[in-house]
């Protein structure tokens, strides 16, 4: 048993580092990937790193790539793709256990920023919901957060329910539950009903006792009274009775007196509450239209600023695109984002990179019959018309020096040298001289006939000098399309044996033999048929 025991913790200490290298080659690749990809694809491929980190225990790293997945899909106005980040967010800061300031639970505060956004939404993702409020229980089980915890309950309930109707309804909104303070708030007033309802109980039944205890009282003299007229003779009762007439009409004017006086005291006192009230609606008037006035005022002035501020952030906006327009006409969009993260760039190493010159036959003797500005205007029309075509099969201008224009094919796409486009383009660029150069010949204009030369082979690309940036190439492979662009003829299209081998079943060609080169030997050319 023992030794069974030692043959599996040794096997699996040899399998170990390999998983661990297993994990390190899926993080290597993603990252790659991170740096070719844009949009929807870069967001998932953010979410995808933050999985690979969390497996390999990396979780600061995790949780950065989640962020960057949730600011990308925020600018980019993705909801799904910002709640699944935020989600991810969470998950991350749950196994940490990281808190905010002041001790505040980042994690649930995550996990309730997903589920408000997919509210909003008409489909939203039924399990991405559900998995964030049973991660918002775990830690309310966590903490011991009772009260949180009967909320949560009752609104995973409400959201299943929900949840059932709507395939059928899918407009149905999820019924927020009632907060803490709005149940205590309900509690409170249920409680004050209570409170009145037996105050007023009480009321009644102390009057109840009152009235009797009253009754008895009265009952008691009356009998004594009765007692009293029993031992009384006719004449005395006669007195008794005049006397009390008397009395009656005395207490009868006394009561008057008291009750004019009571009267024009109540007067007295109605008009000056009449006043107070007055005086009181005067100010509230007086008050409300200040109020009112300055609730104007300053909505007038937020409506002002909110203006400026629109139109500020319209102008800056703007000028962000046409910065970044411009830096992307400069530089290929993998080189421009990494100068605008990093401020700097690093050169790249391509194994597989298509190179494609183009030069003007007899270009001195052109320069000699046309004057400096007509010539560079005729050069421009040129090169336009070839940057539109480079474009088009989504190639890479390099540069123009002097009448020479060159491009190159596979530094978006690594591992890609994009010949098939490139001989493409190059055909649309002779159709398109041959076209402009009849309507030249017409005008007796000069004719612009293009040698062009494509090869293939490795290269060093990068970003020299801290101002005015050139991207460039560099290599053997570049000195070779050069000189295969020199053995070339007007109008036609020269390209490298490496360059047949990838393209001839597409294209047929005419084998020119092996041609020499100036440093270079002699290297199998061929010429493209149009």
């Amino acid at each position: 048993m023992k030794a069974i025991l030692n043959v599996f913790l040794t096997t699996l200490g040899l399998l170990l580092p390999l998983f661990g290298i297993a994990q390190n080659a899926q993080i290597q690749d993603l990252e790659s990937k991170l740096r070719s990809v844009a949009g929807v694809e870069r967001i998932e491929t953010f979410v995808e790193l933050s999985e690979a980190y969390i497996a390999a225990g990396d979780y600061d790293k995790a949780l950065k790539y989640a962020e960057d997945g949730t600011d990308l899909a925020g600018r980019m106005k993705r909801n799904s793709y910002e709640a699944i980040t935020l989600n991810q967010e969470g998950k991350i800061l749950a196994i940490t256990g990281k808190r905010g300031l002041f001790g505040k639970d980042r994690a649930a505060a995550k996990f309730r920023e997903s589920n408000q956004l997919l509210k909003k939404m008409s489909r939203p993702n039924k399990q991405l919901y559900l998995d964030n409020l049973e991660s918002l229980r775990t830690l309310a089980e966590k903490y011991d957060r009772k009260d949180e915890l009967a909320e949560i309950d009752m609104e995973i309930n409400r959201a299943k329910n929900l949840i059932e109707a709507l395939p059928s309804n899918p407009s149905i909104a999820l019924e927020k539950p009632l907060t803490r303070q709005e149940l205590q708030e309900e509690l409170s007033v249920i409680t004050d009903q209570l409170l009145v309802q037996q105050k007023t109980q009480e009321s009644s039944t102390l009057q109840r006792l009152n009235y009797e205890k009253e009754r008895q009282q009265l009952q008691a003299e009356l009998k004594q009274q009765e007692a009293f007229i029993d031992q009384m003779t006719e004449n005395q009762m006669k007195a008794a009775l005049l006397l009390m007439q008397h009395r009656n009409k005395l207490d009868s004017l006394e009561y008057r007196s008291n009750l004019d006086a009571l009267n024009v005291t109540n007067a007295e006192l109605a008009l000056r509450e009449s006043e107070s009230k007055r005086n009181f609606y005067l100010a509230a008037m007086v008050a409300m239209i200040m109020l009112a006035g300055g609730a104007a005022f300053s909505y007038y002035r937020a409506r002002q600023n909110a203006h400026l501020l629109r139109e500020k952030n319209k102008i800056i906006r703007s000028e962000q695109k046409r910065s970044e327009d411009l830096l992307l006409n400069i530089l290929p969009a993998l080189v421009a984002e990494e100068l605008k993260k990093n401020g700097s760039t690093s050169a790249r190493y391509f194994d597989d990179v298509g190179v494609l010159f183009a030069d003007f036959v007899g270009f001195s003797k052109i320069a000699e019959v046309l004057s400096p500005q007509q010539l560079v205007t005729e050069l421009d029309t040129c090169f336009r018309a070839f940057d539109d075509i480079i474009a088009k099969y989504k190639l890479e201008k390099i540069k123009t020096i002097g009448d020479a224009y060159m491009a190159a094919g596979g530094l978006i796409n690594d591992g890609d040298s994009q010949l098939h486009d490139m001989v493409k383009a190059a055909q649309e660029m002779q159709s398109w001289l041959t076209q402009w150069n009849l309507e030249r010949s017409k005008r007796n204009q000069p004719i612009f006939e293009a040698r062009i030369g494509i090869h293939t082979g490795p290269v060093v690309a990068g970003v020299v000098g801290s101002r005015k940036f050139a991207f460039d190439i560099w290599g053997d492979t570049v000195n070779i399309a050069s000189r295969i662009e020199s053995a070339g003829e007007g109008g036609k299209i020269n390209i490298s044996g490496e360059v047949h081998k990838v393209i001839k079943q597409y294209f047929p060609c005419q084998y020119r033999g092996k041609i020499p080169a100036k440093n270079k030997g002699e290297i199998d050319m061929y010429f493209v048929e149009n």
